[in-house]
Parts: C-alpha cells; structure tokens; sequence
C-alpha cells in the first residue's frame, strides 16, 4: 500500500483503525513538514513533544526504565484524542525514540499503538525508516499489513 492509499484508509468514515506506520524511503526524511503539507496532515516532531512532557530538570527520557514502552504507547494515545488543527498527524522522528527501548518492549509498544487505539479522534501515520527493519521487523509488516505503507510519495 502507498502513502496516499493509507491515509485515504484511515479517514474513512466509521473506521475502528486510525493508526498507520509508513516506512518512509530515505529520500523523504528530514523533508516530513513538507510531505504533511502536501498530503493535508499535522506534522508533529513527536520526539521533541515527549521532551517537552518530561518533568522540569529531568536528564533521562526514562524510556529504558522497565515501563518506557507505556510511556511512549501513551505519548502517542494522547495524541490520538487530543484536537489538532487537522484530522490527521504525520508524526515523525519516532525512531530516536523507539531506539531506547529494548526489542520485546518494541513490540509490546507497536501492539499497543497499532491494535490498542480504536475509534481515535485524530488519525495518525507514523513514519519510521523503511530500512529500521530492528524498529518495525518484517513479522510486524506482516500482521499490521493493512496498516502500513511503503515507497514514495
């Protein structure tokens, strides 16, 4: 599935699924304010918004504690029920994040976020690094294919 096709998926009306990953090609990265824009999405730095919730004086993200993942899977719960200028977020940077946990919370995190956010009041597309196959593994695209997007805009 592209880009276009996902998000076309996710806006339909009456869907329980509101949350994609798109493994976005290397050509694209740094270049996500601009893709939002064109596709009529938010972009959000959630990386920089994660930073910002931390209590004042923190030094650690506190994301390799024993309950990072929640920390995160929450981060991005939030979001998906908080008002936005639009009805959708391209939500980038992610896998600054994500590099903190260890793989088994990986996965806890992606099922919590792809399979635990029913009904969202705002869709999002989470984009990771097509080749971060060690952030989003191949058994992951397999289960969530209906949720994933790959290749070019």
């Amino acid at each position: 599935m592209n880009i276009i096709a996902l998000l076309d998926e996710l806006r339909q009306p009456g869907a329980r699924v509101g949350t994609g990953v798109w493994l976005i090609p290397m050509e694209h990265i740094n270049q996500e304010r601009d893709i939002a824009a064109r596709l009529g999405v938010q972009s959000l730095d959630v990386r920089q918004t994660y930073l910002e919730q931390l209590p004042r004086g923190t030094n650690f993200s506190g994301l390799t504690s024993q309950d990072g993942y929640q920390k995160l899977a929450r981060l991005i719960q939030s979001l998906a029920f908080e008002k936005h200028q639009r009805d959708c977020l391209l939500i980038y940077t992610l896998d600054l994040l994500l590099w903190a946990l260890e793989f088994p919370e990986r996965k806890l995190f992606w099922d919590e976020v792809l399979g635990g956010i029913p009904y969202p009041h705002t869709r999002m597309i989470l984009t990771i690094p097509e080749h971060a196959t060690e952030l989003f593994s191949f058994e992951l695209r397999r289960h969530y294919s209906n949720q994933v997007a790959e290749g070019l805009l």
